[in-house]
């Protein structure tokens, strides 16, 4: 996957009237390049951006997080991509590390025949870890299950990219309600001016989309202090 400089985010928020974005890097070649991208995401903290840790559990250390984890807004994690069990002892010690941050996580969800990114199964979570505001990706593939269950927790959330459509968008606003839909554009995998049409488009008051596209990020993030 091509490399995008900041310079290129950048443009492109600014020509589809993104305010503030969220990053992370992308899977590296090796730990030793992510660790390098997360330093160089962190750089732009404060600016249009509020850098997310990228954190690989099978290879960083506690003392590496706790020396960087003040550092960042919240905490990227990709069970499939990093090969490890959210619930297992590898991930425990930095979630319970996390859970006393009180920092958001946005985790990976899809139907990939993997339990470590099951939405159903991880869900689970946000009620093991209730300090923890956890933001599941790409709208938890649209689950039944997981949608039936996310308002049961206080600080579970969903993101818009990837697997959602406008009408997807409108039914699950009129079933949990907008206060637990985040907009996401996972960029580069998508585009972001495709993935904004996709809540504009969709049937929902003003207050459900400015709840989606904005609001409920500055409430978890507090975006306005970083």
């Amino acid at each position: 996957m091509e490399r995008f400089s900041m310079r290129d985010i950048e443009n492109m928020m600014e020509l589809n009237g993104v305010d503030r974005a969220v990053i992370f890097p992308m899977k590296q070649s090796s730990y030793q390049n992510l660790s390098i991208r997360n330093r160089e995401n962190m750089e732009y903290s404060g600016r249009k951006f509020s850098p997310f840790l990228r954190l690989d559990p099978n290879e960083m250390s506690m003392e590496e997080f706790n020396e960087a984890a003040a550092k960042f807004c919240g905490f990227k994690l990709h069970p499939r991509a990093e090969n490890f069990d959210p619930f297992g002892t590898v991930a425990e010690p930095f979630l319970c590390a996390i859970n006393r941050l009180k920092k958001p996580v946005i985790i990976h969800t899809r139907k990939e025949n993997n339990p470590n990114t099951d939405p159903d199964r991880i869900l689970g979570l946000a009620s093991s870890y209730p300090g923890i505001k956890f933001v599941f990706g790409h709208f938890a593939n649209d689950s039944e299950a997981f949608f039936g269950r996310i308002s049961e927790y206080d600080n579970a959330f969903v993101e818009t990219s990837i697997v959602s459509s406008p009408m997807i968008v409108e039914t699950r606003v009129k079933q949990i309600g907008s206060e637990k839909i985040l907009f996401g554009s996972d960029f580069p995998y998508s585009d972001q001016e495709i993935e904004l049409m996709k809540i504009r488009r969709a049937r929902i008051s003003e207050n459900d989309m400015a709840n989606i596209l904005h609001k409920n990020a500055e409430r978890i993030l507090d975006a306005r202090y970083h």
